[in-house]
């Protein structure tokens, strides 16, 4: 009850931006629905091997996860007055439009290799990708005009919240901003253990068990740093800046691994996924220690 007052009383751009999560949202994943539901029609395989004609499985997971995670980080942002989250999701928007389009771009070479008919199974979903691309690419955009109006209304808020002080102001907006690194830190180190361990990794790799631990342990260390944040808990966040050290230090070693000629074979297919989004999560775990 005290949520829908809450909303009821935003400003219009405010409400705008959760109306057009929403419909990203929707839009996504019933296209990606679509794209799946062809795909299985054709490619018995999809869910029954460990190899790389899970890729079409794998791109609708992230994609429809990602649209859904969208839809928290703006409704937070609103329900918060936190402009510097709406305009994370603008960020995290193109993250996400960025891994449809590499996805448009391999799903030929991946069907192809998997059925006799790849062209034309390509052809019957390739408007499908190109839409998922475009509504992004769309929503993007207005919510680029939507964040000014939406950073003005919040200004007056932010002000009463904060005060006038300069010093207060920048360290309001560096918490802000350490907080949707966090969040973003939690959705690339679960998308790319997912991704590592099914489009990668089989059974019998040593690694198999210890990247699935990797997605309990993103959880607690991240609910640590949430912890001490609001506690303001020294040890804590030194716990945790050396644990997203290490992380790094992870990333760093898998990419490696990816151009190294003994694992070629492993990577065939996925390298060129496989090594931006572990670019993307190097360049997210630096900017979390950074701040």
């Amino acid at each position: 009850m005290a949520i829908s007052e809450s909303f009821r009383k935003m400003p219009l751009a405010a409400k705008l931006c959760c109306w057009l999560a929403g419909l990203q949202a929707l839009t996504v994943i019933g296209l990606e629905v679509s794209i799946l539901v062809r795909v299985l029609k054709y490619v018995e395989n999809v869910f029954s091997s460990w190899s790389s004609d899970k890729g079409v499985a794998i791109y609708f997971m992230l994609l429809v996860i990602a649209s859904l995670y969208g839809v928290f980080l703006v409704v937070g942002g609103v329900l918060n007055g936190d402009t510097i989250q709406i305009i994370g999701f603008c960020v995290f928007n193109l993250f996400t439009m960025s891994l449809a389009i590499f996805r448009y771009f391999q799903v030929r070479t991946w069907l192809n290799d998997e059925v006799v008919i790849g062209d034309l199974v390509y052809n019957m979903i390739q408007r499908e990708m190109l839409a998922s691309i475009v509504v992004m690419a769309g929503i993007t955009a207005v919510f680029g005009v939507l964040t000014y109006f939406v950073f003005h209304s919040f200004g007056w808020e932010i002000y009463k919240r904060v005060g006038a002080d300069m010093k207060i102001r920048r360290m309001y907006i560096n918490y802000r901003l350490l907080v949707l690194l966090l969040k973003m830190d939690f959705f690339v180190f679960v998308g790319f253990a997912v991704s590592y361990i099914i489009l990668i990794l089989k059974s019998s790799d040593p690694e198999f068990g210890i990247t699935i631990a990797l997605v309990p342990l993103t959880l607690m260390v991240l609910s640590l740093a949430f912890w001490g944040l609001r506690r303001e808990s020294v040890w804590a966040m030194w716990t945790v800046v050396v644990l997203l050290c290490a992380s790094s230090a992870y990333f760093v070693f898998k990419c490696a691994r990816m151009y190294d000629p003994k694992q070629e074979a492993k990577y065939a297919t996925q390298k060129p996924m496989m090594t931006y989004y572990t670019v993307v999560s190097l360049v997210v775990v630096a900017g979390t220690l950074h701040q």
